[in-house]
């Protein structure tokens, strides 16, 4: 049974709506450590999602043989009980989106792609390390999705990831080192920039492991690069936004409402070379920028289809999914403050003692907006300058009582293409500015 027969059967079948997903992947991955490990695995199949009396009803198999069964299956699931679900209107596409690499993975041989990873675990600072794994990843296919209502839409798929890893040891004490970055919209003709970005990465964590002191300070001026800022933005402020989360937050009455000053403002959407970055999302809604605040009023959520009809306003394009064997739901794309009007030399300027925080570490967010996240690397601002190293340090605060502490933003954007597992994994890029905290946030 092909998609369209089986959008025809789910319909016959008390269906009001039908979406079927489909994708096909072959996926790289070269590991180096003690050796050499690689392998390679084509993965994929088909996802339905089928609308039946306002409820949802979701099934994956593996195979197109199997697909009649899905179908049945998950309208089977969606007719347990009555919903509520109505969705937002959409203008039907049909379009093919291709890769904008210039380099495919697909088009470099494996010889390659093994010297690349056996130079970077090479290249990586042997000081003090008990244990390096690099790992790099690449997968290339597609993905289609088909509709009840016309929608037809085919992505090529394409990406490449580096992941260094070390466990380092000095002085009676012990830590972790880690650091990814990668592409979906660059191939090989950005890997020199990735690597790069790598090592200086791993080589100031290494310097705040091995010549960092505790934070003694306490409450301090903070002033956040880019990746430090994009977290805070992504995991304390972006999760808040999402609209199936915020009727559990404290934005959930503060839409139209004055959170931050008027020169902040807070966006997701695609950046260059955004992790994030589509051009529909997975129910086939065209991705579009969403002010989530704008001159520090709380503006506009991220919503699927059933939220935007739910609040009354317009689909802007965040459903998505990990994979096939996924449901659609709410989540950030590339989450940011916009820029202001500071040099990042006038911005540490403003700062006579406090904190330079440059990578940030594992943590753990509430829906309050609460946010405790390691420090990775960070150092102390004396006087305008960066001073020594700090170590073994957290910061931690409530992003909502922070926004007012905002003194100022960089004028540059640089961002961080990483990962976001709340619940499904899905690329995503941290960054914005730098951004100038000078209340709110504890390091400690």
């Amino acid at each position: 049974m092909d998609t369209k027969r089986a959008l025809e059967l789910a319909l016959s079948v008390g269906a009001e709506y039908a979406e079927v997903r489909e994708e096909r992947v072959l996926k790289t991955e070269i590991v180096v450590s003690e050796g050499l490990r690689i392998s390679r695995r084509i993965l994929g199949g088909f996802g339905v999602r089928v609308l039946v009396d306002g409820s949802w009803g979701f099934s994956s198999v593996n195979s197109e043989k199997d697909l009649e069964w899905a179908i049945r299956n998950a309208v089977k699931l969606a007719g347990i009980q009555r919903g509520k679900v109505k969705l937002a209107e959409i203008k039907p596409v049909r379009d093919v989106v291709r890769s904008r690499m210039k380099r495919k993975p697909s088009e470099v041989p494996l010889e390659e792609k093994i010297e690349l990873v056996k130079g970077l675990h090479s290249s990586l600072p042997a000081d003090a390390v008990s244990r390096k794994v690099v790992k790099y990843s690449d997968f290339s296919g597609f993905k289609r999705l088909v509709t009840s209502e016309g929608t037809e839409i085919e992505w090529e798929l394409t990406g490449v990831s580096f992941v260094a890893d070390l466990a380092v040891s000095s002085g009676g004490r012990s830590a972790w080192l880690f650091d990814v970055s990668g592409s979906i919209e660059r191939g090989f003709e950005a890997v020199d920039e990735i690597l790069e970005r790598i090592d200086q990465s791993i080589r100031g964590q290494l310097e705040c492991f091995l010549r960092g002191k505790r934070p003694k300070l306490g409450k301090a001026p903070v002033l956040m690069a880019p990746y430090f800022a994009g977290m805070v933005a992504h995991e304390a402020l972006g999760h808040l936004a999402e609209a199936d989360q915020l009727p559990s937050t404290p934005l959930a009455k503060k839409l139209g409402e004055q959170i931050a000053p008027e020169f902040v403002s807070l966006s997701d959407g695609n950046v260059e070379n955004g992790h994030g970055n589509d051009i529909y999302d997975e129910e086939g809604v065209p991705v579009r920028k969403v002010e989530i605040l704008k001159d520090g009023i709380f503006n506009e959520p991220l919503v699927d289809r059933e939220r935007a009809y739910g609040l009354g306003v317009s689909p802007n394009g965040h459903a998505r999914a990990e994979s096939y064997a996924f449901e659609p739901m709410v989540r950030m794309r590339n989450t940011y403050f916009e820029p202001g009007d500071y040099t990042f030399e006038e911005l540490l300027a403003e700062v006579r003692r406090g904190y330079y925080l440059v990578r940030p570490g594992p943590g753990q967010t509430g829906l309050d907006s609460s946010f405790t996240v390691g420090v990775m690397e960070g150092y102390v601002i004396e006087n305008g300058e960066i001073g020594e190293p700090i170590f073994n340090a957290t910061a931690s605060g409530r992003a909502l009582d922070a926004l007012p502490g905002i003194r100022g933003l960089g004028k540059e954007l640089d961002f961080e293409n990483t990962y976001c597992g709340r619940g499904q994994v899905v690329r995503v890029s941290m960054g914005g500015p730098h951004v100038l905290f000078e209340r709110g946030i504890r390091v400690v």
